[in-house]
Formats: C-alpha cells, structure tokens, sequence
C-alpha cells in the first residue's frame, strides 16, 4: 500500500527504538495522488501508511478534533465496551449494533458523570455528518466503516484517552497528533499534556509510535517552535537530540502531476491542448514550489482553456521558459542530448558524459537486483571557472539528467548564494541554510558564486557549512549540490572544512569561451534584438572578440561580456539611425574602445616616439629605445614571429623623464603589435607590499592584472627589498617573488618596468635569480646638464604664458649648478625645475604688489631666487 500512495512517503519510517516520529514539510497541508488515481489527505494517507506497518489501531488528535478515527476498530478500542469485541481476531470491522444511549464505563477516565460517557443512539451517529470520515467525493479512498462523529472532549479528558489509548495495547497501536503546533499552542492542558510526552518518551513502548504533524518547512523549525513554547521541555530535549525519526513531505514530482491531470481529465473535463508537450510541461509544473491543491486549482480555473505550457506560464503559473511557439520549437531531447548540442565546453561534456554512463549503469544493476547493498555515491558536483561560461545552465541540465535516470524525483534547480544562506543574526543561519536545503530535496542546490560563504575575515561561515555537510549527507539520496566558483576560491572552499572535500568527489572545470563561441553568441544577441549586417561587419567583430579574448582578464565575463558588448552596440546603432530602423550595423555602431581593437597599419619609424619629440635630451635613452624598435620591425620584415613583449630597467636619477618615457614605450609597442592596449599603471613599494602576511601576494597580483597588454611601471623598485632582515622586508620579497611569477605566467601580454638609482637596481636585480632574465634591456637616464634645466625652465614657463629674459635664464643657471653642488645624491633633475618655477612666480608677484605697473608675464633675474650657499 505504501507504494500505492507515490513517492512522498516514501521515506517515511516510523519510530523504532525512539518514542517520536516527525511529518513536516510544505506538503503536510496537501492531498496527494496515489498510483491508484485516489485522492487523499494527510490523514489518510498516514493511516495506510501506518496500517501497511502493521498498526491495527490509529488515533488521531488535533486541536480542533480531540478525538477521532478513520475506521471503526480504531474508534471501537476507545470504548471500553466494544474493546473485547475489538480486540478479538474473529471481530469485524464493522460496527452496527450500538444501543441508544449506551452507557460505558472507563477503567482509568473521569468526567463530570464519574466513569459515564454518553453516546447518541446508533441511528443519529449513522445520520450525522461524519468529520472523521475522509471528506472526498465517493470514489476518493476512504477507510472501511463508518466511524462515528467526533466526541466533545475537554483537553484533559483528551490527554488522559490518549495516554489510556497506548496502554498495554492487545496490538500495535499508533497515535497522530495532526495539528502538532495548533495543539501545543492552545491547549488548556499543557502541564497534563507536557507530563504525557515525557512519560512516554521515559517509560513508554516504542513500539507503538507517536507521530506529530508540523506545518513547517525543516525539522529544526519544528524544534525551535516546540521550545518556544517553554511548556514542553521533555519533547523539545527528545527531538533536539536529533535521533527522533522524521519525514519531509514535500512538493509533488513529475509522476504524481501527470497522475492528477489524467484524473482531472478524466473526472472534470480537463482538456489537453498538445499531447506531444505534456510530458515538457508536467516537467516545468515539477519544478515549482506548487502543491497538488495549488495545481488542482490553477487547472481547474482554466475552463475551456486546453491545458498547454503557454496558458500555464500566460498565468504566471510557469516561467516564461516554460512556453514553446509551436510544437516544433519544442526541444523533446534528452538533458545529455541537448547539453551536447552547447556551444564550447568540451571538457564538461566529456566529464558529464561519463558521469551519466556510470549512474545509468548503476541504475540498471539495481533493477536487476545486483549492487542493492552499495552505498549511494555521492553525486555532489564543483564547477570550477570564471563566469558566463554555462555553468548555471549545466547544473540545469544536470538535474534533468538525474531526474531521467531516476535518481531525482524532480531534478529541479534552486540557486543560492550567500544572503540565502546566511542570516544577519545569530541563531538564525542554520533553519535559513536548512530552508534552502530543503527547497532543493529531490533536485539540486546550485550554490553560485560558492566563496560567498565566506566573510570578511575570508573565512568561511561555520553556522552553513555545518548545515551545508549534515544535508549532503542525510539526504544524499534526495540531493545533488553543485557548488561554482572561480577555481581559486573553490579550493579555498574545500580547504575550509576537512569534510568538503569528502562529500564533493566530482570537480568540472569550465574554460574561457573560444572566439568563435564568443562570436556566435554576441550575434545571436543581435539577431534576437532584430539588427542586422553583412559579412565585413561579422569579420569586424569576430576580429574584435578575438581581441577581447586574447586580452582577457581572469575575471573575463564570457557569455556575459558578450551581453554587455551587445547592449552598447544596440545603443550606438539607436542613436545613429533614430527612426529609420532599417540601416543595418555598421563599424560606426561599435563602442569607440571597442573601434580600437580592429587592426590598424603599424606607424612609420619617425612617429613611434612622438611622445617624446617635445622633451629635451634623453638621446641616451632614445638611442636605446629607437635601437628596440628597429630589432622588432626587422624580425616582422623577415616574417618571423614577433618576440614576446621585453622587460625593462629604468635606471637614473629621479626626475630624468622615466614615467614619461614608459607611457611612451607603452604606446610604441602597442603600435608595433606586441601590446594591445599599452597603457601603463604606475605603482610603488606602497601600493605592492602588504602590513600583514598573506595580503601582499594578492596586491601584486592586482596591479598586474590591471596593467595587462600594457606597462606596469614600478618607480623605486629597489625599495622593495629594502631593509633586510625587517619584517617589511621580508614582505616585500614576497612581493619580489609573486612579481617574477607573474611575469613568467602573462609573458606574451605584460610589460614590466623597473625604476630607480643605479647602484640601489643592481643590488635589486640580485634579490631574486629570476629577475636578471627577465629585465633584458636597461636604459641609462643620465641627469640633465645645466643647459637642458633651463631649457625646460623655459619651455614650462611658456607653457604658462611666461616670458623668461637671457638674464633669468643665466642666473637659472647658477641656481641650478648651486643645488646640485648643495646635494649631488638628492638631486632631483627637472623636479627642480617645478621648484623654481613656482619660486619665480612667487617673487614676481611680491614685485606686482609694490609696483603694479610691472610686465606681469616676464621673469627677470630679480624673480630667480639667489643660489643656495
């Protein structure tokens, strides 16, 4: 019979060894669909259920009904007059000979008439409605016999039946408390009531289970309740053990939604529109937190309407997805069918493609009856990789797969991240974790983004992994979990809990998308937005997401970059063609930044340094650089593979153009094909080297990420090793250490350059052996002549609308011969210049304030300060 009733109940085992067994769930409140099409409640289906477990009498008791039965040995095993009769093997089932007014003595009961208890005649309980009795129409399932009504029963007088009830029972005996928070709640005998469930958990006979009915979602939320209520302190310390058995009865699957629409079809007219999309519908109905009551009436509601995934989801009864155009659009494939048909990620195929094969072989000797006695595999899955790779779609799939195999009632999907997870309170997190857990039995738990269950400290939040571990392991026949991330934070997940990695035994990476993947799915985007172009435009931008591919990020969005990518582009195509929405794509409808990954002619040798045209001196430095240049343009005259990007050392004295000059190498190589972007990010010893261990591996990681296909420009780099033997030091070598690596690791698309005094670089260099192959090419900056200061004296003062006389510009001269005497060391090259020239502003306008009639644009010799010593 317990199959009869599906696959609800079908982990529902009754208390052996513990006094208490616990129903809870979204579908307590529900009727379910047997194999037989019959209809039942929650009653009636724990009464053949208890019976099939070999109970000869169930009680049942809530706060609205003390007292009743569904069949009538049960209600005659309540009077003791009938208990002979009831008792005896030979006794029927069916009670006919009541007398009116029959009087019945109870051993152990007293009621205001002492040991009376009246009873109307026979034929006025007969006529009376009946509220024990299963109240379905006639064909609906009912237990044999007609139980009598219910008895007007005080709450004490309650208590002491049910307490007689279990005592020394002939045969196993049951008792079901319907309403267990209803009753808990209003009870007028709760000290009485309180006294019995520590009685029987103390001194009773397990045998005859006690099973309470809570209308709540996990079986913590049940014992939470129970102690709030502060009157029951010997149930709440027997079910917070966690030994008590319990069953979660939960949404219906797929079969049970087909059986209750063949019955409404065949009982209430409910019409079929597509015979050919039933099964993809009843699929999409499964997957939703509805009950068999919530769908009995959303169909019902349809009227004339033919059933369909379009009417459903037309409702908003069904996602969007769940509606087809036409039968034909309509993918009847299997999951692994249409997971082979995704763009890309041939290594998740295979990997799933062979985890199927070993479920289904699996499945298939346990129906011939061969392996029953193995203990079931974890299925619980990690996929590793960045984002917009598919993997929320593959976990889809999975749970399809897993429901065809029949490993999965449902195989629905419920995604999670960390708010869902984790409460803001203490206390709060484990029913929340429970709850989500809960919501994905018989289904999977996609936990995305899987290192947000960590918290700011970055370690991860033990309140859910606790939760997290115990379900996948209780329920591991009810639930998959497959926990996403990038690959780094998925091994710091599993390395915060030595039992994660015992349960999660599958591990799936995901690569970045191909160019061409990427390609086709930035043009489907703009065929679904309803553009079009031709054929340069698609050449343009497989050119352009190539380019977006080869100069990736680790954070690279895949799929979702696409999406972006599309969006601008609609956007820059609207507000070109304003009305006339028939013009097709063109080049110019492409982001500016995105216009500049499409080729371009490499520049004449005379523009490639442009940059630095307007600068003065430097011929050592553009020697070096213009030697650099040549050396690439001939290996791409030979056509010879371009060399990977060079690193160089910057050495010289501060002040000497170096940033200028790197900002400038940058734009060069860009130019010459061997940086995309060539832009540079200058950083510091301050911005690599971390106060505390394990944060300044990270920093340096950072920065080169975001100077990627570009410079990464370290001025003093010296200071990173500074100091020996301090603790800021050794923190710095860890910065050196993690920089060689990542310089080996992003070779083809990062430039680094290091800057600083020559003496102080050499003994850099010699800080790691890693380090001298890398640095390849040094430039010299020597320090600028006195002439070339007063040159750029006078170009920055032009630039400022000044005017410098040939007698400023000489005693200039001293001024700068002075302080380099002054501090040769210290000397900070065309810095001083910025010194100077806003000391010269300063005494020009003293020299306004007393005689305003002066050339305010003109320096003079009385405007340059006198030279120090």
């Amino acid at each position: 019979m317990t199959g009869r009733l599906g696959s609800r109940f079908a982990g529902l085992r009754l208390s052996v060894g513990e006094p208490f067994t616990v129903v809870f769930g979204p579908g307590v409140d529900d009727t379910f669909i047997g194999t037989d099409y019959r209809e039942r409640n929650l009653d009636a289906a724990l009464w053949h259920l208890l019976r099939a477990q070999s109970c000869a009498y169930v009680a049942y008791s809530s706060q609205r009904r003390p007292l009743y039965f569904l069949d009538p040995d049960s209600e005659a095993r309540s009077r003791p007059s009938q208990r002979a009769r009831a008792d005896a093997p030979s006794q029927t089932s069916t009670e006919s000979s009541h007398s009116a007014g029959r009087e019945m003595h109870h051993p152990k009961l007293r009621g205001p008439l002492g040991r009376l208890v009246v009873r109307p005649p026979a034929a006025e309980r007969n006529a009376a409605p009946v509220e024990a009795r299963v109240s379905f129409a006639p064909d609906r399932t009912v237990p044999p016999g007609e139980p009598g009504p219910p008895r007007a029963l005080s709450d004490p007088f309650t208590v002491m039946a049910l307490s007689g009830y279990l005592a020394n029972p002939p045969r196993r005996t049951a008792v079901v408390f319907t309403e267990a928070e209803s009753t808990l709640r209003h009870t007028d005998a709760t000290r009485p009531l309180n006294t019995f469930f520590s009685d029987w958990a103390r001194h009773g006979d397990y045998d005859h289970p006690v099973v309470l009915v809570f209308a709540r979602p996990t079986f913590d939320a049940c014992v939470e309740y129970v102690e709030s209520l502060h009157g029951y302190p010997g149930l709440a310390a027997r079910l917070r053990r966690h030994a008590t058995p319990s069953v979660r009865v939960g949404f219906p699957d797929e079969a049970e939604l087909h059986r209750l629409i063949q019955r409404l079809r065949l009982r209430d007219g409910l019409r079929i529109g597509d015979w050919r999309e039933l099964d993809v519908v009843v699929r999409a109905m499964a997957a939703q937190p509805l009950t068999v009551k919530n769908w009995r009436s959303h169909l019902l509601s349809l009227g004339d309407t033919p059933f369909s995934g379009k009417a459903l989801a037309e409702r908003g009864w069904l996602p969007r997805s769940a509606q087809s155009r036409s039968p034909r659009d309509r993918d009847p494939r299997s999951a692994h069918e249409q997971l082979a048909e995704l763009p890309g990620l041939e290594p998740v195929k295979s990997h799933l493609e062979r985890l199927r094969k070993r479920v289904a072989a699996e499945q298939r000797l346990r129906a011939q009856g061969r392996g029953t006695n193995a203990e079931t595999d974890s299925r619980h899955l990690l996929f590793a990789g960045p984002p917009g790779t598919g993997k929320t779609t593959v976990a889809r799939l999975v749970g399809e797969m897993y429901r065809e195999l029949g490993v999965l009632s449902r195989g629905h999907v419920v995604e999670a991240r960390l708010d869902d997870l984790i409460a803001g309170f203490v206390g709060q997190t484990a029913p929340r974790a429970h709850g989500k857990v809960d919501d994905a039995l018989d289904g999977v738990l996609f936990l995305d983004e899987v290192h947000g269950l960590s918290d700011e400290s970055g370690s991860f939040d033990r309140g859910a992994l606790k939760v997290l571990l115990a379900r996948m392991e209780n329920d591991r026949d009810r639930l998959v979990v497959i926990a996403a991330g990038y690959p780094d934070k998925i091994d710091e997940f599993l390395a915060s809990d030595d039992g994660l990695p015992r349960r999660f035994h599958e591990r799936i990476a995901f690569p970045d998308y191909p160019p061409d993947v990427l390609h086709t799915i930035l043009l489907r985007f703009l065929a679904e937005r309803g553009l079009r172009w031709d054929e340069t435009l698609a050449d343009q931008l497989l050119q352009v997401v190539t380019e977006l591919h080869v100069t990736r990020r680790p954070d690279f969005g895949n799929a979702g970059t696409m999406r972006n990518l599309g969006d601008k582009i609609f956007t820059e195509w609207a507000v070109r063609v304003g009305d006339d929405t028939e013009q097709p794509l063109t080049v110019e409808d492409l982001p500016a930044e995105t216009r500049a990954l499409l080729s371009r002619p490499a520049p004449e040798n005379g523009t490639l340094l442009s940059e630095l045209d307007d600068m003065v001196g430097l011929a050592p430095v553009r020697e070096a650089i213009t030697d650099l240049a040549d050396r690439i343009r001939l290996r791409q005259a030979r056509g010879r593979a371009l060399p990977a990007p060079p690193h160089l050392l910057f050495t010289g004295p501060p002040g000497t153009g170096k940033t200028t000059v790197a900002r400038a190498v940058g734009g060069m190589l860009r130019d010459l094909g061997l940086l995309r972007k060539g832009h540079l990010v200058e950083t510091t010893r301050a911005d690599l080297v971390a106060e505390y261990v394990g944060q300044t591996a990270p920093r340096v990681r950072e920065a080169v990420h975001e100077a990627l296909d570009g410079v990464l420009f370290i001025d003093e780099a010296y200071s990173l090793t500074a100091g020996s033997g301090l603790q800021g030091a050794d923190f710095g070598k860890e910065a050196v250490d993690t920089l060689v690596r990542e310089m080996e690791h992003w070779n083809d698309r990062l430039v680094v350059i290091a800057a600083g005094y020559p003496g102080e670089m050499d003994t850099f260099l010699r800080s790691n052996s890693g380090l001298a192959s890398r640095f390849t090419h040094r430039v010299e900056f020597p320090s600028y002549s006195t002439g070339e200061l007063v040159a750029i004296l006078r170009r920055a003062a032009e630039t400022e609308g000044y005017i410098l006389t040939s007698e400023a510009a000489e005693r200039a001269g001293l001024w700068f011969d002075a302080r380099r005497r002054a501090d040769p060391v210290r000397f900070g090259s065309a810095r001083e210049v910025r010194g100077l020239l806003a000391a010269m502003e300063t005494r020009l306008a003293r020299r306004l304030r007393s005689a305003p009639t002066t050339d305010h644009s003109t320096f003079t010799d009385a405007d340059v300060p006198p030279p120090a010593g």
